[in-house]
């Protein structure tokens, strides 16, 4: 699998999850508070996976992650892009089958905070079973900022939805109750580089984005593919012309994941 594909594939996992923010424990040691420990799924099963198709489902209660690999599963962890993450190169190689289950706290949580604590428990996860250890760095990178085009946006705003929020793919967001930030995420998969949220806008949208995934736009047509007339448009036009939004080119700071240590080799449940 390519980079690029492995980078769309995470993130319409990442956000068909609704697992939208990084979410690093920190703890309060030291602060003269009380320390508390990091939240854990109740139940998890890791194992190597056997080949099964790969797929990925999010409920209230649990996530079934099936074929991915340990690569994908960190940068989901810690809500960092494909190329974010530094570690070994076998870790595009370990495909995995994750069964957890949510920690009943986790209920009653509005989307984003349950995002929030599922990232953390993902993280315990990983140190659990694979003694995973990381630290965190910060360079510059180039990439795109997302602001309103001029005549501005063309997303009907609607009140939050807790479940069936929309559907995500590598070429379409269908948004029934979405924010901006699964735009940003969906444009960061296509290009391979970091997308800001610069559009101002906050709250849930309902709309429609269609796109021709860039990887497939610089190819061209070959000829067993549709006409490059018949295709939905790139993601820069697509953007302006359905939603009212443009890509910028800048360069960002961002936060990027080192694996200082990992097994290959999940331990057992």
């Amino acid at each position: 699998m390519s980079r690029l594909i492995c980078t769309r594939l995470a993130q319409s996992v990442v956000l068909s999850a609704g697992l939208l923010s990084t979410g690093t424990y920190v703890s309060a040691q030291g602060s003269g508070q009380t320390v508390e420990s990091p939240p854990a799924f109740e139940a998890a099963s890791v194992k190597l996976s056997t080949g099964s198709a790969r797929n990925f489902n999010a409920g209230p209660g649990q996530i079934e992650i099936r074929n991915y690999t340990l690569h994908i599963l960190i940068i989901m962890a810690y809500g960092v892009g494909y190329t974010a993450l530094s570690g070994p190169d076998w870790l595009d190689s370990v495909n995995l089958d994750v069964v957890a289950k949510l920690a009943a706290s986790a209920a009653g949580l509005s989307p984003e905070d349950r995002a929030r604590m599922t990232n953390v428990m993902l993280q315990g996860l990983l140190a659990e079973r694979f003694k995973l250890k990381v630290h965190l760095e910060e360079k510059v990178v180039p990439g795109y900022a997302l602001v309103v085009a001029p005549g501005g946006p063309k997303m009907h705003r609607v009140e939050p939805l807790q479940f069936n929020r929309g559907a995500v793919s590598m070429e379409s967001i269908t948004a029934r109750s979405l924010p901006v930030a699964q735009i940003v995420a969906s444009a960061t998969g296509t290009l391979g580089v970091p997308v800001r949220d610069m559009t101002g806008l906050s709250g849930y949208y309902e709309f429609n984005l269609t796109f021709t995934p860039e990887d497939k736009v610089l190819a061209g047509a070959d000829n067993t593919s549709t006409s490059p007339d018949d295709r939905p448009p790139s993601i820069f036009t697509a953007l302006q012309e359905q939603l009212g939004l443009k890509l910028e080119p800048r360069k960002f700071p961002i936060q990027t994941v080192v694996v200082d240590h990992v097994e290959r080799v999940p331990t057992e449940n």
